[in-house]
């Protein structure tokens, strides 16, 4: 009875004291307790987002704990479980804890990176419709550059202002009737819309009826419709086909109207119709000698007819060569002509313009001696008014009285020097009218030569047997030109064919070799590894930014000195 209470008490003990271990356990880690050990970290990542799973973070190892009385590893009926291990829940919580950790944390990169994109599809979004903007101004501001290059053009040209009017009223003429054929246009698309409305309006209806119709007959009926509806729309997209290839058919027939539209090429049309009738004819006259001679003698008809044959092809390639250069020659010299045309205008316009200044200067080279004349004269006037006036002075004043009128005498002394500096005013202007009379005739000498000069390019231009035999001779150097390029051309033809050959064996070459296509395979391993380096590269550079020490000792440090300068204030 004895060990009987013995075992019971200590079963009771045993009971209450791993109960005990157990309360204990679950107070240790209770949240309460755990405010405690969470670090500065988690609780920034609580207050930052509220999504996050909150992992209290444990002091304890998380290695596997064996069931244990207070602390001691006791471990109970060792031979029936000396294999067996069990494990505390502490073990399994501080697992799913460290998990949910980990899911939290890659749960805010991705909220990160979720705004990241929407940060960047509103700036794509934004810098698009400025994209759009500025398209349109710079569209705008062309048109308006346009319209400035041709108001310069106008003022280079010296444009005169009734020109310019009537060509704004071209303008807006022309616009006024595009304007008119827009509105036609669109006014004619809204009629064909409404046709297609109604239209379709009417298909819907009959295609209603006749799947009502279709319903209520026969599968005999039924059969045929189907059959039909089959056909027609066969037929249908043949017509479409047809249609189609009408189409181009059109437009080839058309682009051929436009280029038989020349003059050259109509020539050319007549005299190949022609050909096509001498050939006929020829032919129904060789196949009548045929009838008549022997083989040997078709054989040599047929030969010649082959060198005939391909005389004239060469004939017509030269005839058409040298159409090409003749027209080639005729726009150089309409462009001559043009620039003759120029010429001669600006001619006219400076021997207008010399020819008013000649005027001018005679004008003035027929006013210039008398107004001399009078200069001289009033010259002569002034001197001899001086003397009389010196000859009134002297004979009125007496020695007696030279001290009394000394005012008087220093009035004319200022009189006299006054009329000294008068006279000499009057020299400098005749100095400087003989100077610009030097200066006028330098320059109607300078314009006889000029005018002289231009007699004598008039002359020349004039002279057109001289250019002629100029342009001849520029001809036969250009056609002696054309040939040794065409002869160079051919030379260079060649060489590029062979050296194209070269090329695709060495190409092929390069393809079947094995080094070629594992330097490729390295090419696309490398591209990958570099977009795999700059991949690591940016997110190292973001852990630097997100972890760097320095910026948060610094706020630390600033911190403490902001609360120990409050603490010696207080």
């Amino acid at each position: 009875m004895e060990t009987s209470l013995l075992s019971s008490r200590t079963k009771r003990r045993g009971l209450t004291e791993t109960a005990l271990s157990e309360m204990k356990f679950y107070i240790q880690n209770n949240t309460a307790h755990n405010k405690r050990f969470t670090p500065f970290t988690e609780k920034s990542s609580r207050s930052s987002s509220d999504a996050v799973i909150h992992t209290p973070l444990f002091n304890k190892s998380l290695h596997d704990h064996h069931l244990s009385d207070q602390g001691l590893d006791v471990t109970r009926h060792r031979s029936r479980l000396e294999n067996r291990q069990i494990r505390d829940k502490s073990y399994y919580k501080g697992v799913l804890y460290h998990k949910g950790y980990e899911i939290g944390s890659e749960i805010k990169n991705l909220w990160k990176q979720i705004d990241l994109m929407g940060t960047e599809k509103s700036s794509y979004f934004s810098y698009k419709q400025k994209a759009e903007k500025q398209a349109s101004e710079l569209k705008d501001l062309q048109g308006i550059l346009l319209d400035y290059n041709l108001v310069d053009d106008w003022y280079a040209t010296e444009v005169e202002i009734s020109e310019i009017g009537e060509e704004l009223q071209r303008i807006k003429a022309a616009n006024q009737v595009e304007s008119a054929e827009v509105e036609k246009i669109f006014e004619e698309r809204k009629k064909k819309e409404s046709l297609i409305v109604e239209l379709e309006t009417d298909i819907s209806q009959e295609r209603y009826v006749t799947d009502i119709l279709s319903s209520t007959s026969s599968p005999h009926f039924r059969d045929r419709y189907k059959c039909l509806r089959k056909e027609d729309e066969d037929l249908k997209s043949v017509l479409r086909k047809l249609e189609e290839e009408f189409r181009s058919l059109e437009s080839q027939r058309k682009s051929l109207e436009e280029k038989c539209k020349s003059v050259n090429k109509l020539e050319a049309y007549s005299l190949l119709r022609k050909l096509s009738e001498e050939q006929k004819k020829r032919d129904n006259l060789f196949n009548e000698q045929c009838g008549n001679d022997s083989s040997s003698e078709m054989s040599k008809l047929q030969l010649r007819k082959r060198e005939h044959y391909d005389l004239f092809r060469s004939i017509s390639s030269q005839t058409r060569i040298v159409k090409s250069q003749i027209n080639q020659k005729q726009n150089q010299l309409q462009n001559i002509h043009k620039e003759s045309n120029d010429i001669q205008t600006e001619r006219i316009q400076k021997l207008s313009k010399l020819k008013n200044r000649e005027s001018i200067i005679d004008a003035f080279l027929a006013s210039f001696p008398e107004k001399q004349s009078k200069l001289f004269n009033q010259l002569t006037d002034s001197k001899n008014r001086i003397k009389e006036l010196l000859e009134l002075m002297s004979s009125q004043l007496n020695f007696d009285e030279l001290g009394g009128h000394s005012k008087e005498i220093e009035m004319q002394n200022i009189e006299e020097r006054k009329a000294r500096d008068s006279l000499k005013q009057e020299l400098l202007e005749l100095m400087a009218k003989e100077a610009l009379e030097d200066k006028l005739l330098e320059e109607v000498l300078k314009l006889k030569d000029d005018f002289e000069t231009k007699n004598k390019e008039i002359d020349q231009f004039s002279n057109t047997e001289l250019l002629e035999a100029q342009f001849e001779t520029k001809k036969k150097d250009l056609l002696a030109e054309a040939e040794n390029y065409r002869k160079q051309r051919d030379a260079f033809k060649f060489i590029l064919q062979d050296l194209q050959k070269k090329c695709n064996t060495l190409e092929e070459t390069l393809q079947k070799n094995e080094v070629n296509k594992e330097l490729l395979k390295l090419e696309t391993q490398w591209q990958y590894l570099e977009q795999n380096n700059f991949a690591m590269e940016k997110y190292l550079t973001e852990a630097k930014t997100r972890g760097d020490y320095f910026p948060v000792k610094k706020s630390a440090m600033d911190t403490l000195r902001h609360i120990n300068k409050m603490r010696t204030l207080m």
